[in-house]
């Protein structure tokens, strides 16, 4: 467990630091998939990413807060301890799907063209949240030893934040080649909700670390039913949906390039 990089004076909290790459890793992906066909402009796609990251984050926070809720901070370094503290990911789903949602409406396109297209990237991006998980030592597995443990605070546990890591990576992956496919609105999105909603359900027994319960199950797992049920429900319904990627009509790259050319032009 590292929570912290050091550099001279400076502390810099590695699951800040995790996070980042893997978002960094995202938003290169989506940038490159997206001229593979989809509707969706640089500029459209930009504001929805910056709506989608702010309210993703603060929706996470005040997920993290009702499932454990804090003390009042009596100083500064208790309320930049309350700040900096965990975030709960089906709340930055939520969070970042209503910022989709604002774009999607100033944009008049359907807010499942956004997923479609973000959904294989986002996986990246929480990827690497969950190896700063493994470095934060949160979100940990059952006492285990032996094959895929990790010792922390002086336990071994079970792996269950670079296994859920590997999953996402394997599940970017996936979903780019049914994008790649060009498939009906909807069979991205799908896929990627039934099948996390699947995992996230099943290692959620493999976790030992306090985080809330509804009756019998965690939170998490409460979430992940209603959120394979909505994904069920997009496969089926995006087998009689529109392909985007026909409305789309990529240009030529000659076409591109002088569309770019022009727009260089026109900012100086």
């Amino acid at each position: 467990m590292h929570p912290f990089l050091h550099i001279g004076n400076i502390s810099l909290p590695m699951y800040g630091l995790c996070t980042m790459v893997g978002t960094i890793f995202a938003l290169l992906a989506v940038f490159r998939l997206r001229k593979k066909g989809s509707p969706i402009s640089e500029d459209n796609l930009l504001d929805a990413l910056i709506w989608a990251i702010l309210l993703g984050f603060l929706c996470a926070k005040l997920l993290y807060y009702m499932v454990d809720p804090p003390q009042m901070p009596h100083s500064w370094r208790e309320l930049w301890d309350l700040i900096s503290a965990g975030l709960v990911f089906y709340g930055g789903l939520l969070g970042g799907l209503l910022g989709l949602l604002l774009v999607s409406l100033k944009t008049k396109k359907n807010i499942i063209t956004y997923t479609d297209l973000m959904a294989p990237c986002f996986c990246l991006a929480h990827a690497g949240g969950r190896v700063g998980c493994l470095m934060a030592g949160c979100c940990y597995g059952i006492e285990h030893t032996g094959f895929c443990s990790v010792v922390l605070d002086g336990v071994s546990r079970l792996a269950t934040q670079p296994m859920e890591a590997g999953f996402l990576v394997i599940l970017s992956g996936v979903l780019t080649a049914i994008f790649l496919k060009k498939p009906n609105r909807g069979a991205v999105t799908g896929w990627y909700m039934v099948l996390y909603a699947v995992w996230r359900f099943i290692i959620e027994f493999f976790r030992a670390d306090d985080r809330g319960a509804v009756g019998a199950l965690s939170t998490s797992q409460f979430i992940s039913l209603f959120i394979f049920a909505f994904g069920l429900f997009l496969l089926i319904r995006s087998r009689k949906t529109v392909n985007d990627f026909a409305a789309a009509a990529p240009a030529e790259p000659e076409e591109e390039a002088a569309a770019e050319e022009k727009k260089e032009q026109e900012q100086e």
